[in-house]
């Protein structure tokens, strides 16, 4: 599964799309379930699951934001980038268009999950994640990820 990702080009076509913010989104798997954490209540996007992720600092690489993402979500070290799954916009926050990448990994599950940006946690295969409220197209990257874990 693994490929190679231009993350520059990734970076270079946001800025040619006038995209405003970007952001990591992270999939990460144990055995043939992905990771979705729930939204705080008082959050944007309020209540609603997604993969662990965040924003790409400026100056920050795509794959350094991985990392930093990773492991301030998750409490978990990065070991590899395995490959892109897909990209999405939408309105960000504060109105802002918000581009976000998607990519597989693998993590360095060494502690117990840490989730403090988030108010709960699951583990979710092919046969389950529509049963959690998610974004269109979160849900087609779940989808998506899933697919090709096989």
């Amino acid at each position: 599964m693994t490929k190679t990702t231009d993350y520059e080009a990734l970076q270079e076509g946001a800025r040619q799309d006038a995209i405003q913010r970007t952001v990591v989104g992270i999939a990460v798997r144990r055995d043939s379930r992905l990771l979705v954490l729930q939204r705080k209540s008082d959050d944007f996007q309020r209540n609603l699951w997604e993969i662990p992720g965040g924003h790409v600092e400026v100056g920050e690489s795509i794959p350094q934001a991985v990392a930093r993402e990773l492991q301030e979500e998750t409490g978990w070290t990065l070991q590899e980038i395995m490959g892109f799954i897909d990209a999405f916009d939408y309105d960000g926050e504060a109105g802002d268009v918000t581009r976000e990448w998607n990519f597989h990994v693998t993590a360095a599950m060494t502690s117990a999950l840490v989730h403090t940006e988030h108010q709960a946690h699951a583990w979710v295969g092919a046969e389950d994640y529509g049963n959690y409220p998610m974004t269109d197209e979160m849900r087609r990257t779940v989808a998506r990820a899933l697919d090709q874990l096989g």
